[in-house]
Formats: structure tokens, C-alpha cells, sequence
């Protein structure tokens, strides 16, 4: 083969190979990222919840402890009677954001409750019931990419802390002296702890993460590894790039491990102790990072995000004694 003929068959397999490597990240971006896509692919490879072994269930409890479904009809009364107004905010940048708001009639208390990957705020309604009954008023954003959000795309809490941003100032600009928990779930832990990580005002007296992960990165090669197959691993820093290419996130920066280094905001981590998909692991580390007072406990039994529907009354007994530290309720 001529010189000439090796040099066009050169960069004919380097563009095919360039080709099918644009063509693997647009799809491995759309499964991962795209929400109606992704929550279609996680109903058919929905995590796995490890039993717990017998002797690690949770010691014998009280009759009153032993109702942990007596928290749930009590919601179901309470709803109808509180249904949540819809808001609309066009941010600084022109970018137009949803939230569901309780107003409960406590202006001086908030909480912001931040959903998971594929949920919305309607999955969270539990959440503002809870808080209600501490006395807070409540906003349930819809997060980058949900629900009624404009956008197409999840950004696992990167650009979502901007929505966590825009809602604080929304807040303390209608009520200078309000005082502000978050509490976020999965993603939307990952986005409480990114927004601690960064220049926030006094009126967020303290955050509550449940089930966060450590790094994009760390949790989708995690994911990879467990659930689809290891031999992709090594793909997933050129999709970081593609992803930022897109206009999303690094898998790598966006890391709240990094954000709670810098934060001075008192933080309740919680982790339930059989997730396998956001792994144990990373509560350990987290918390470990983070710079600011700090407390955890953990579920027995739980897997991913079941920690509150696993031990309701245990889950809001322990939420309930760390605000009270930082907000009188």
C-alpha cells in the first residue's frame, strides 16, 4: 500500500472511530441525563435494596414506636386541606423557574426541599408535611430538567444550586429576617450541599442532606461498574467532556465533597445503611469533608432514599432535634 493510500486509511479509521465515539456519548448522554429517557431506563434497572442481615434490625421498640405508618395517613389528611401554589421566577440570566410553595402562614420560617433524579416536587409533599408541622413554609423547586422545568436536561445538582440561590434570595427579599433550612434528597442532597459550598447569607441557618453523593464522577463510575458494566468506566471522562461541551456539568466539579469544605452551615447528613446506589460509603465521606458543625445518623435496612419511609418517626425525630438547635420551633 502506497504511502499516500495508509494516510487516507489512517484518517479514515481515526474519523469512523471519531464518529462512533460522538455518536456512543450523545447516546450514553440522552440515557443518563435526559429525564423522560433515564426514568424509563431506571424503572427496568431500579436499584437493588440489600436485605440486612437479622441481627442488625433495629432494637425492640415501643408500642408508639411501632406505628411508623401513622405519619403517612396523617399527610394524606393534611394535603387536601394545603395544596401548594405554583411561582414562577425569571432569574438574572432570563432563565424562567418552577416551584410549588405551602405557604402555611409562617413567613419567618422556610424550608426549600429539594428533589431526586427523575422525581419532582410532588414527590416531595411528604417532606413539606413534615416541616409544616414544624412551622416552616415550604418551596419544592422543580430541579434542571424536571417536572416544569424548561430544560431537557439533568445537571445533578451543578446548575441546580442556582435555582437553590435564587429561591434564598427570593426569600430574604420579601422577609429580610426569614429564616431558611434545606433539605434535599439524593440529587437534591447533592444540590443543598453544593449550595453550602458557596457565599450564602446568614438567613440559612442549616441544611439537611440525605443520601448525596460524594462526585458525579464517583457516583456514575460507581453505577457503571455495578449496573452496567465495568469495560465503560474508562469512557466516562471523555462523556464528562462531551457533557461540558453541552453546556452541563464536569463529572468531576461538580462535586459536592469539594462544596462542604468550604461550608460554615450547620449540616445533618443521613444515609440509609443497605443504599447500594448512592453507596454508604460516601455519607462517611462527606461527612468526614465537611468544614461546618455537623451530626448524621443512619437507617438499618434502607436503601437508596427509603430512609424516611423506612423509619418515618425515627427520621423526623433526629431532622426535628438538629433544626430545633439552629431555628426555635
Amino acid at each position: 500500500m502506497s504511502m499516500k493510500k495508509s494516510t487516507k486509511a489512517i484518517i479514515g479509521t481515526a474519523a469512523g472511530a471519531g464518529a462512533l465515539l460522538g455518536v456512543f456519548n450523545t447516546v450514553a448522554y440522552e440515557c443518563m441525563l435526559n429525564i423522560r429517557l433515564a426514568a424509563k431506563i431506571g424503572e427496568k434497572m431500579a436499584p437493588h435494596v440489600i436485605a440486612a442481615p437479622a441481627e442488625e434490625e433495629s432494637p425492640e421498640k415501643t408500642a408508639e414506636e411501632k406505628q411508623p405508618d401513622r405519619f403517612f395517613p396523617a399527610m394524606d389528611k393534611w394535603l387536601p386541606g394545603h395544596q401548594p401554589d405554583d411561582i414562577y421566577i425569571t432569574n438574572k440570566k432570563g432563565q424562567k423557574r418552577h416551584a410549588k410553595v405551602f405557604d402555611n402562614g409562617h413567613p419567618e420560617k422556610w424550608a426549600i426541599i429539594f428533589h431526586g433524579f427523575t422525581s419532582g416536587p410532588g414527590g416531595m409533599y411528604h417532606y413539606a408535611f413534615a416541616y409544616s408541622q414544624m412551622g416552616f413554609n415550604c418551596i419544592l423547586p422543580s430541579m434542571i430538567g424536571h417536572a416544569e422545568d424548561e430544560n431537557r436536561y439533568a445537571s445533578m445538582g451543578w446548575h441546580d444550586k442556582h435555582i437553590g440561590l435564587d429561591l434564598i434570595e427570593y426569600i430574604t427579599t420579601m422577609y429580610p429576617d426569614a429564616e431558611i433550612v434545606l433539605h434535599g434528597e439524593s440529587m437534591g442532597a447533592a444540590t443543598t450541599m453544593l449550595i453550602t459550598g458557596e457565599s450564602i447569607p446568614g438567613n440559612v441557618k442549616c441544611a439537611v442532606e440525605d443520601c448525596g453523593f460524594t462526585t458525579v464522577m464517583d457516583e456514575y463510575t460507581h453505577v457503571t461498574k455495578t449496573s452496567i458494566s465495568p469495560a465503560l468506566v474508562p469512557i466516562l471522562p471523555t462523556l464528562s467532556v462531551y457533557s461540558q461541551l453541552r453546556g452541563n456539568m464536569s463529572f468531576k466539579k461538580c462535586a459536592p465533597i469539594e462544596a462542604v469544605k468550604k461550608s460554615v452551615t450547620p449540616t445533618l447528613f443521613i444515609h440509609g445503611e443497605a443504599d447500594d446506589f448512592v453507596p454508604f460509603r460516601m455519607m462517611n465521606e462527606v461527612y468526614t469533608a465537611c468544614a461546618a458543625e455537623k451530626d448524621f445518623f443512619t437507617v438499618k435496612g434502607a436503601g437508596h432514599a427509603e430512609s424516611v419511609s423506612k423509619e418515618p418517626e425515627f427520621y423526623w425525630t433526629n431532622v426535628y432535634n438538629f433544626v430545633k438547635k439552629y431555628i426555635e420551633i
